[in-house]
This record gives C-alpha cells, sequence and structure tokens, in this order.
C-alpha cells in the first residue's frame, strides 16, 4: 500500500527555501517603507514648525501681544497703546526698518512742549538762536493746538519706532489714515533728510496712543 504523498513532498526541493526567502525580502522592504515613511513625516512636521516659527504680523498689522507680531521672540513688538494694537520695531534707526515702514520720531505734545521756546522749523540752525533755532539737546516742532507757531522739545523725550509706510488711506487697515511725517510732532529718521514719506496712524476719533498725536 502506498501512503498518500504529504502537502512537503510535493514542493520541489529548494522552492521552501525560496518561498521563505522571497517571505523575508518582502518583510525588510515593508519595514523599511514603513520606516522612511516615519522619516518623511517627521521632516514634513518639522518644515511645517519652522514655517509657523518664522510667521507673524508684519509692521502695521493688528496684534494682542508681541507674540503675534515675532513669533520667534525677535525684535518686532506689540504696541497696545494703539486701537487693536500695532506692530511695531522700537528703537530704530535711519536703516534698520523693514521695507515697508519708516523709522519716525514720536515727540509728546503739550504740555510737555516748551511754550517759551519758540523757533522756526525752516530756519538753518548751526547754534541756538532765541526765537528761531533751539538747543542742540532739542528739536523744534509745529505747535497742532496753533498753526504756524513751533517750540522746542528734547530730544530725550522722543520715542522711535518703525511703522508701516503708505502712500495713501486704502494702503492702511481699517480705523487708520495715512498721515505725513513732520506733522503732529513727528520727524521721520531717514537716509534722505529732504524726504518726507507717510505712514499708517489712528484716525483722529481712535486716537488716543503715541502714534496718534493730533487730529488730521
Amino acid at each position: 500500500m502506498i501512503a498518500p504523498s504529504s502537502p512537503s513532498s510535493l514542493v520541489p526541493a529548494g522552492s521552501g527555501f525560496r518561498l521563505a526567502a522571497r517571505a523575508v525580502a518582502t518583510l525588510r522592504r515593508s519595514v523599511r517603507g514603513a520606516v522612511w515613511l516615519r522619516v518623511l513625516g517627521l521632516g514634513v512636521s518639522v518644515a511645517l514648525a519652522s514655517g509657523l516659527a518664522g510667521c507673524g504680523h508684519k509692521i502695521g498689522d493688528a496684534c494682542t501681544s508681541s507674540a503675534d507680531c515675532d513669533p520667534s521672540g525677535g525684535d518686532r513688538t506689540c504696541d497696545l497703546s494703539q486701537p487693536g494694537g500695532y506692530c511695531i520695531v522700537e528703537g530704530c534707526d535711519a536703516r534698520s526698518c523693514p521695507s515697508d515702514s519708516v523709522c519716525v520720531r514720536f515727540f509728546p505734545e503739550q504740555p510737555l512742549l516748551d511754550p517759551t521756546k519758540a523757533c522756526d522749523p525752516a530756519a538753518v540752525c548751526t547754534a541756538p538762536v532765541s526765537g528761531s533755532c533751539c538747543d542742540v539737546d532739542e528739536e523744534c516742532l509745529p505747535d497742532v493746538k496753533n498753526p504756524g507757531q513751533a517750540a522746542c522739545v528734547r530730544t530725550s523725550l522722543e520715542k522711535r519706532a518703525c511703522v508701516q509706510s503708505c502712500g495713501g488711506d486704502g494702503d492702511c487697515r481699517g480705523g487708520y489714515v495715512c498721515r505725513a511725517s513732520g506733522t503732529c510732532g513727528t520727524l521721520a529718521l531717514t537716509l534722505d533728510s529732504s524726504a518726507t514719506p507717510k505712514f499708517c496712524a489712528p484716525m483722529p476719533s481712535a486716537a488716543n496712543g503715541s502714534l496718534s498725536l493730533c487730529p488730521r
């Protein structure tokens, strides 16, 4: 009597080894694929995180904290004295502001202007002259409340900030208007001393901060 053949006896010699090797190779490919997928996913996550970390509001944008303006903890801060907040860079100079902004010197208005020290903003000064030229540590600013008059103010009272530059009101966000520097207690700090750049300032109806010193 012939015993029935077992399943293993029906497989040609060496086939079992080949099948096992093929299974191992498939498993290795699957493992490598899973590893690469994890690496790829990690890379995408890092890229997204880096992109988000570099994102922030531009100069002049609304904000509720300095983290809104510069998540990386850079030099942009949120001026909460402006309506809705205003992203600025404090302590600027003629070269340090981003391309879409301008460095403006903000001076306090009355009663900090000294009405007893009148001056002439158009005068070319080389030394203090009573009624025309201020002391070396002062600037001559027009008196908004008294058109045609100007008074000296100490430069130690100024605040410098990069603020959003503009060409017209349409360049500013809601509640803000495009104002010329050299007015309302401001002076632009630029490489071109004859330039009068404009910047976005709060509308008079919302004015209560250091960037909004006078009616339009």
